[in-house]
């Protein structure tokens, strides 16, 4: 098992990213039904449980991180982001849960939670939707956690989640998807046989990505409790908090999210970003023109970014990590990363 960060290091090492009050509350109450003593915890990582835990607060990824970290000491329980994962609590995610029963169906309250999630997740994590010809979903998850125990356990924690959350919304507590892939290999037979026995479906590990796919048919469930002027008031409310929520964070902070999002399944377009964002491309010129940054240098620095993540928290090989990062080849992969980091990957991925 990989030594967990020192608390130092964690509140070192990031300033940009965030999550929401939201976010950490589906973690601390969760934590809680589970007998810990979360609020201790969460004063260890200097955070304050009046103001933190309020849905609108901004919430440094870096001390969720050590909230997540001293859990896991008081604990001692190596599954513990899946004990959270199972912890159910709509109430907590309000915004979004309204949102999501204002849809006429799965597949459109999918679209809107993913569109709104950085009201729970900020701009550290989340879902990556995409329709596929045959009418099904591959939803990939992402976060900006690199520790592999932290990460293992936020993730586990994420995907059990939304799991539940369709269940939820649907009425349907059997509903399965078609499959789940997880990066990380099973830590042992416990965690493998609970979680296909919790998501209803095969599980691959150490399958180099975060995914759940769902078939078209029940992404075309009804959801009972539709309703046009509901759908309005909740999509409202949502865009106003997703505006507050941006505020707090740069532009360009911004765009390098929505790149990194969107390089999970092909090089992002810059009108795409663009669209994201609701400016017209020569807005987007501009702004990253003050900030003296081009297109292709945030490319670039999302491409390095996403390989050392790559080869630091997943079993992907060379060849894998080279094709999914658009690179024509293994050979023109190396010598990038070896521009970028001064050794080979495989050198990065031992010694890094």
């Amino acid at each position: 098992m990989n030594p967990l960060p020192s608390t130092s290091d964690a509140f070192a090492c990031d300033t940009e990213h965030f999550v929401s009050g939201v976010g950490l509350a589906h973690l601390y109450y969760g934590a809680q039904r589970l007998g810990l003593p979360v609020e201790d915890v969460l004063r260890r990582a200097r955070l304050d449980p009046g103001s933190a835990l309020q849905p609108m607060a901004r919430v440094p990824t870096a001390q969720l991180e050590t909230f997540v970290q001293e859990l896991l000491l008081v604990s001692q329980d190596e599954l513990l982001g899946m004990h959270i994962g199972q912890q159910m609590m709509p109430a907590i995610f309000n915004t979004l849960t309204s949102l999501a029963f204002s849809a006429t169906s799965l597949r459109e309250a999918l679209h809107f939670t993913t569109k709104y999630q950085a009201l729970i997740g900020g701009n550290s994590g989340g879902f990556h939707v995409e329709e596929r010809p045959n009418g099904n979903m591959l939803l990939t998850a992402s976060m900006v956690t690199r520790h592999p125990v932290l990460r293992r356990h936020l993730m586990t924690n994420l995907m059990l989640l939304g799991t539940a959350m369709v269940r939820f919304i649907t009425g349907q507590p059997a509903l399965a998807p078609l499959n789940m892939m997880l990066e990380h290999p099973a830590i042992n037979d416990e965690e493998r046989e609970t979680f296909e026995a919790l998501t209803g479906c095969p599980v691959i590990f150490s399958a180099g990505s975060n995914q759940v796919e769902l078939d078209s048919h029940t992404l075309d469930l009804p959801i009972n409790v539709f309703n046009d002027q509901r759908q309005v008031q909740a999509e409202a409310l949502a865009r106003e908090q997703l505006a507050a929520v941006e505020q707090q964070q740069s532009f360009i902070g911004q765009v390098r999210w929505l790149a990194r999002d969107l390089m999970l399944s092909g090089l992002p377009r810059r009108k795409t970003v663009a669209d994201r964002l609701n400016i017209g491309l020569r807005t987007l010129d501009r702004r990253m023109a003050e900030q003296e940054l081009s297109w292709q240098q945030l490319l670039d620095e999302t491409r390095e970014q996403l390989a050392c993540d790559y080869l630091k928290v997943t079993g992907m090989t060379v060849a894998e990590i080279s094709q999914r990062l658009g690179f024509s080849s293994s050979r023109s992969f190396q010598r990038r990363f070896q521009q970028w980091r001064g050794m080979t990957p495989s050198q990065y991925r031992e010694h890094g």
